[in-house]
């Protein structure tokens, strides 16, 4: 009797490899469903939902961490890890509703946020544990205070940070970190200066989080407190990549200008929406 139980708990052992694999921290699985799905700043979600069985194998992967593997995880790892996660499981809650079509007039109809309870109430596992979108974002990813976090978390919106072709992990978090960074500065629908107006017109990312980039703006004035739009233009005055602030005909002059905040456009980062509209009209014109 007990070598057939002992047998039954060893086929299913080998026949369910993440029953004893450990985690290596790699994020392989999801670096290739990112390199087949992302197109540009835009992800093919239509496709990507008819084959979601390695989304669903790396998510299982995350939910599988043990806490001893959490625990021996480097600062970076673990950041690599929550990023990965929240970006996932985003996709993951993107497809489950696809094709989104909400009624609320706030929002475009295909807008994450026509999902009920995306963030404060969808609930994911990693590591054995359950957390909510926003737990993860808030909770957990802001208080690594890397406020370039921002340029990297993608909520499924075209005005919010592009998805990547590839996966958070430890060894390149810096490097992949900056790229975020530079990427979303450089992008005149994040940043936009006009000198001769002097005003310069940003993402409402600065806004929801200013003082999230306070300490990276290194603006030391504490009394009295430095305003929001101070912080926001310290930041880019100090982290502008080079081919912005050639734009500029002096950066020094940067805190003179006016902040405008730019409304977020919350349309779904939808590579076959994009297609639809150009699909119909060419099959409007052809005999």
């Amino acid at each position: 009797m007990k070598s057939r139980l002992l047998g039954a708990v060893c086929l299913l052992v080998l026949s369910d490899p993440s029953a004893y694999a450990a985690f290596d921290n790699q994020h392989k699985l999801w670096t290739h469903e990112l390199k087949q799905y992302v197109d540009g700043d835009l992800i093919h979600y239509a496709r990507w939902q008819k084959k979601r069985g390695n989304l669903e194998k790396y998510l299982k992967e995350l939910a599988a961490i043990t806490p001893e593997e959490y625990d021996d995880m480097t600062h970076d790892q673990r950041k690599a890890l929550w990023m990965n996660a929240y970006n996932a499981f985003t996709v993951k809650l993107v497809l489950d509703n696809y094709p989104i079509a909400g009624k609320n007039p706030y929002y475009p109809t295909d807008s994450f946020r026509q999902v009920p309870g995306a963030w404060e109430k969808y609930q994911v596992t990693v590591a054995g544990k359950s957390y909510t979108l926003d737990a993860i974002e808030h909770d957990i990813l802001r208080a690594f205070r890397y406020p370039e976090i921002h340029f990297a978390v993608v909520p499924a919106a075209k005005g919010c940070a592009a998805p990547r072709k590839r996966a958070f992990v430890s060894t390149t978090w810096e490097t992949d970190i900056a790229q975020c960074k530079e990427k979303f500065l450089c992008d005149k629908n994040n940043v936009a200066i006009d000198p001769k107006q002097k005003t310069i017109t940003v993402s409402q990312i600065f806004k929801w989080f200013p003082l999230d980039f306070a300490k990276a703006s290194g603006i030391s004035t504490r009394v009295p407190p430095p305003t929001d739009d101070q912080i926001v233009l310290a930041y880019l005055a100090k982290n502008l990549p080079a081919r912005v602030k050639d734009d500029i005909p002096d950066t020094d002059k940067l805190a003179d200008y006016k902040v405008i905040y730019k409304p977020n456009d919350w349309s779904l980062n939808d590579a076959d929406a994009v297609k639809r509209p150009e699909i119909a009209k060419k099959e409007k014109t052809t005999p």
